[in-house]
């Protein structure tokens, strides 16, 4: 998967799971390491990576509220 696609990814396991993403990407990664797929795991702490990435620019970045003046 290229970077673009991992970060598609992430957009998508935010999107669906919010701030559980990180989360549910970890299980899927313990999941996978568990059954002796070292790959797959290895592109879930990518995509890890890349939900980390989403939730620090997210946290950097002024929430605007409707009832503000």
């Amino acid at each position: 998967m290229t970077q673009n696609g991992f970060a598609y990814f992430a957009d998508a396991l935010v999107f669906v799971h919010g701030p559980k993403a990180l989360a549910e990407a970890a299980r899927h990664a313990e999941l996978c390491e568990r059954a002796g797929d070292m790959e797959t795991a290895a592109r879930w702490r990518h995509a890890m990576a890349h939900v980390n990435d989403l939730a620090k620019k997210a946290s950097g970045t002024k929430q605007k509220h409707c009832l503000a003046a």
